[in-house]
């Protein structure tokens, strides 16, 4: 649902948006709505790839679904840099591309991992790069929230970075206690055998 909203909120706000003093009407914005249609597949593809009984049942549906979320997230990922490395706000130049360039990577290390039948990683580069998809739909639920969320940060531009680097973070910091931190920590917590 959040994803649904995001990319209701990214069209309406392309096709409302002013366009700035020297920026033809096509120049940014039509990078913004490739990038926002192009994360249409990805945020719709990526639940159904967690599916087990689809990946047991028909696992060619499951590799052609996966090239498309593989298109679509490097495409997606590119056009996802150029915005970033572009965007007005500079307080959130850095953290935008920074995960686009941390997306597009973990893309291709899954790919990768599953061309060598390392399903193992394959799934954990996967989950890792939903959740920095996912980034971008937290980065706009927390600007809609942001006088709840951030409003004791006064200034507005350290408010946006904050957002920024949070909705990178944090997804990461989720996904990485999910698969590699607390796993490798749960054993130290177990009762001690006598």
């Amino acid at each position: 649902m959040a994803a649904a909203w995001f990319l209701n909120d990214s069209f309406a706000f392309i096709a409302t948006r002013e366009v700035p003093t020297g920026e033809t009407l096509w120049g940014r914005r039509i990078w913004y709505f490739a990038h926002v249609a192009l994360a249409i597949p990805v945020l719709l593809i990526a639940p159904m790839q967690f599916a087990a009984s689809l990946r047991g049942r028909w696992p060619s549906l499951h590799r052609a679904l996966g090239r498309v979320y593989l298109a679509a997230s490097l495409l997606a990922g590119l056009f996802a840099l150029h915005l970033g490395r572009t965007i007005a706000a500079q307080e959130t130049q850095v953290p935008l591309t920074l995960f686009a360039a941390v997306w597009i990577g973990f893309v291709l290390v899954a790919w990768q991992a599953a061309r060598r039948r390392r399903f193992d990683l394959h799934r954990a580069f996967f989950i890792r790069a939903t959740a920095i998809a996912l980034s971008f739909v937290w980065v706009r639920m927390m600007a809609a929230a942001d006088g709840g969320l951030l409003g004791f940060i006064e200034n507005a531009e350290l408010r946006a970075a904050t957002r920024g680097w949070l909705s990178f973070v944090l997804p990461l910091l989720a996904v990485e206690l999910w698969l590699s931190w607390w796993p490798a920590a749960k054993p130290l917590f177990a009762p001690r055998r006598v």
